[in-house]
């Protein structure tokens, strides 16, 4: 059976066609999904997504298109786009900017003093950190734009936010401690 019709067989339910595919090509989804999500991926995690790809074929043949590529990449394609997820989904709340505005009290004239520890965090970075932490957080640039005005790529622009978020906030605190703002 050529693609198509392993993907007309799934649209009118024909479980043994749909059972030959899962066993034609689970350990490929596997593999795809471990290589994307790293040694530390659970077992019952890469299960899971190479499952959802099969229930997602299941439910919806009609998505895959034999004219943009074969029936093998569209599974592998879906499968690492579903552990790229899982992988985002998974990551530590600290690595949002939340962490920053929880800190931070709605804005009041009596509020400058913590904008100006912020202020004074980010100036201990190093360049192009500084940089990029003042235009997140003061500017309230998305990183895409950052990207763009300091020409580096996006991933080294939400790299050197991460970092550099990682550095501020106990900078922050001890900075808020010793003047008193905590409390």
């Amino acid at each position: 059976m050529n693609d198509q019709e392993i993907a007309a067989a799934v649209s009118n339910r024909d479980e043994s066609v749909f059972n030959d595919l899962v066993t034609k090509y689970s350990k490929l989804l596997w593999a795809v999904a471990y290589s994307v999500m790293g040694q530390t991926a659970s077992s019952f995690d890469v299960k899971e997504i190479v499952s959802d790809v099969f229930w997602r074929f299941w439910q919806h043949p009609e998505k895959y298109i034999e004219t943009r590529g074969s029936l093998k990449n569209y599974l592998a394609l879906m499968t690492k786009s579903l552990a790229l997820n899982k992988i985002r989904d998974q990551k530590d709340p600290t690595e949002t900017d939340e962490f920053i505005w929880e800190m931070i009290p709605a804005p009041k004239a009596d509020n400058d003093l913590i904008w100006q520890t912020l202020f004074t965090a980010i100036e201990t970075l190093k360049e192009p950190t500084k940089r990029i932490c003042f235009e997140r957080f003061f500017m309230e640039l998305k990183p895409a734009v950052i990207s763009k005005n300091l020409n580096l790529s996006l991933n080294e622009v939400n790299n050197r936010l991460y970092q550099g978020k990682k550095k501020i906030k106990p900078i922050m605190q001890q900075l808020m401690e010793r003047e008193d703002l905590l409390r």
